[in-house]
């Protein structure tokens, strides 16, 4: 009679243990934080929200004084029209870009070490920026292909000259405007170092 009492505590231990097994909860997992996505910055080129090429945003070709050039669709719808006067607007906006340029460099010159008259001096300044604008204009090209805004229908292109004309090009002016001065001349390029120059020409257009 003993024993059986003793089996029979048994078994109901072990269905007690049974029973507290299958209730028994799994633990929760724990949840994974969810980290936000950093954004990252778009730097591509965009001309009214449109991706474009980087010419439109950046007009720069090492090695050559560059301009853009931009004309809206006209209302004949005449690209060759456009064309022209997209290559019409670069031209003016590197001719005046290469005079205030050279202009700047030769009065910087002139600053800097005091040379020639002061109204003698400026009126040649004048005349080589406006001579070098002149001489190497007409060797100014289109750089790459043209690009049309799909949404504005405007065209984009362009136009450059190669720095060592434009180059050229002063050294001429500069000798002439100042009377056939070959010293003054190398006096001007041994204060404008070669790279300087080229950095100078080369640079921002704004």
């Amino acid at each position: 009679m003993k024993q059986r009492s003793v089996k029979l505590m048994a078994a109901t231990a072990i269905v007690f243990a049974l029973s507290a097994c299958n209730n028994a909860q799994p633990a929760p997992t724990p949840a994974k934080s969810v980290q936000p996505q950093e954004e990252k910055a778009d730097f591509r080129c965009r001309q009214d929200g449109v991706l474009a090429p980087e010419f439109t945003c950046n007009p720069y070709v090492e090695g050559m004084v560059t301009a853009l050039g931009i004309a809206p669709m006209n209302a004949g719808g005449d690209k060759a029209f456009q064309r022209s006067e997209a290559m019409a607007n670069a031209r003016n906006a590197l001719t005046r870009a290469l005079e205030v340029k050279v202009s700047n460099m030769v009065k910087t010159y002139k600053g800097t070490t005091g040379a020639g008259q002061s109204a003698t001096f400026d009126k040649a300044t004048s005349e080589v920026s406006k001579q070098v604008a002149a001489q190497t204009l007409k060797n100014s090209r289109q750089i790459g292909m043209s690009w049309t805004n799909p949404k504005t229908k405007e065209l984009y292109l362009l136009v450059g000259i190669k720095t060592p004309e434009v180059k050229k090009a002063m050294g001429n002016a500069i000798k002439t405007s100042f009377k056939n001065d070959e010293a003054l001349y190398q006096q001007f390029l041994a204060k404008q170092a070669t790279g300087e120059l080229d950095k100078e020409l080369e640079g921002s257009q704004e």
